[in-house]
């Protein structure tokens, strides 16, 4: 009965009690399968959505501090089984969105509530209109464009061609039903054709940022890299564990210094490749950024970089620790992350065990990892070429899984279709 209500809303812009909100929602694999899908469809979905994120957490990399035996509540495990996502423009709204799915609820029964998160968007003092994350970047700057989508797209934001110009991904990289990069059939699960049709899978992750041990490592290794631990050794620092200015401005343009214009600028931002930069003396082989996407880079385990592009929108939860605080103050905060993809194994899985966790692939030692969301700790270390000593080691794990979801979000049609068991 609570789902047949959520039909209406799904995608809706909703106007109660003088505000605004849009609901989506989205399916684990224990969801569907009490809803009563049949056990051939249910069989049809891949093997890494049907075990979920908890059970694939040793092949992303999920280990010690990220360990499923530190996750909240019962994210990941066998009784969640849905999720709604509401998003408003207000706290008002967001408040009202939730109580009014919760007195929904409440009417028709059947429904517990078992997991909430409320977050919000925190601007960022460059001004370009790009929403803030805890440890002070401007965040999201760049995103995949889809072809046949009617939003704008800039240079660098998706395919680069011999001639120099960007062209868009296939929409089948990332909504089921569609030609991909591969071609014309797309992504051939889940059966049959009318449930996959329009939907997509959504990764949630809960990330808890600690922004005090960050602000305290930047000191300590622009000594150590450096000599110096001035501001501006500190922002470099930063930036080469990043690959961008806290600005938003890629060290690809510009290396040395920040440069708020080109963060500014949505025709320049994101207009690079990495071409010229093969041992990472712009930008760290290892940094955050190049290891989300590589871009041109030549890498040492072929691979096709567009088969791996996902669309992530990030929000931010709790409040921004005092400027200048080195201590944290026990308040958990942090950064929730939804991946928008047609294949989890191929893309979120993929660029979280080989990219992130790993670096053979760029041609670094192999137990280098991402610096913002590798496991960190004794043994850790990024390479940073350019610098008077040009190692950082045993780097503290700045960001810790709190739990997470895979989701299958199918289209309106499907869903109804869910609804009245046609699958």
């Amino acid at each position: 009965g609570w789902l047949r209500n959520m039909v209406k809303r799904v995608n809706a812009r909703q106007e109660e009690h003088g505000t605004r909100f849009t609901v989506n929602i989205g399916f684990t694999y224990e969801g569907l399968k009490a809803l009563g899908l049949s056990q051939r469809s249910l069989d049809s979905f891949p093997e890494a959505f049907r075990v979920g994120m908890r059970g694939r957490a040793h092949i992303v990399g999920d280990v010690g501090p990220h360990a499923p035996e530190h996750w909240e509540g019962d994210l990941g495990g066998p009784d969640i089984h849905a999720m709604a996502l509401i998003r408003t423009d207000s706290d008002q709204g967001r408040e009202v969105g939730s109580q009014v799915l919760r007195d929904e609820m409440d009417a028709t029964g059947g429904v517990e509530v078992r997991f909430v998160q409320d977050t919000m968007a925190l601007a960022h003092e460059n001004g370009i209109g790009s929403e803030g994350e805890h440890f002070g970047f401007a965040d999201p700057i760049s995103q995949p464009p889809i072809e046949g989508v009617d939003t704008p797209s800039y240079p660098g934001d998706g395919v680069p061609e011999p001639n120099g110009t960007w062209r868009p991904l296939k929409p089948g990289e990332f909504l089921l039903g569609y030609e991909d990069e591969a071609g014309p059939a797309g992504t051939p699960t889940p059966d049959p054709p009318e449930l996959r049709l329009n939907g997509t899978y959504v990764v949630f992750r809960k990330l808890h940022q600690e922004v005090a041990a960050f602000r305290r490592y930047l000191v300590i290794a622009a000594k150590a890299l450096y000599g110096s631990d001035d501001q501006y050794h500190q922002d470099l620092v930063a930036a080469k564990i990043m690959g961008r200015w806290r600005s938003g401005c890629p060290l690809d343009l510009s290396p040395d210094k920040d440069n708020p214009a080109i963060a500014a600028d949505p025709q320049r931002r994101n207009n690079f490749t990495y071409e010229g930069d093969d041992q990472g003396l712009r930008c760290p082989l290892g940094s955050h950024l190049r290891r989300s996407n590589p871009r041109a880079t030549p890498l040492k385990r072929a691979t096709a970089v567009r088969r791996h592009r996902l669309i992530r929108r990030g929000v931010e939860y709790g409040p921004l620790l005092k400027d200048g605080a080195l201590e944290d103050d026990g308040v958990d905060r942090g950064l929730i992350n939804l991946f928008i993809q047609a294949d989890i194994e191929r893309q979120f899985e993929f660029v979280q065990k080989e990219w992130m966790k790993g670096g053979e692939f760029i041609g670094l030692d192999p137990n280098e990892q991402d610096p913002i969301n590798g496991v960190g700790g004794e043994g850790s270390q990024m390479l940073v070429p350019g610098a008077k000593q040009p190692f950082l080691f045993d780097l503290p794990t700045f960001v810790k899984v709190k739990g997470g979801e895979y989701l299958f979000v199918p289209g309106l049609k499907a869903l109804e279709g869910l609804i009245e068991q046609k699958f």
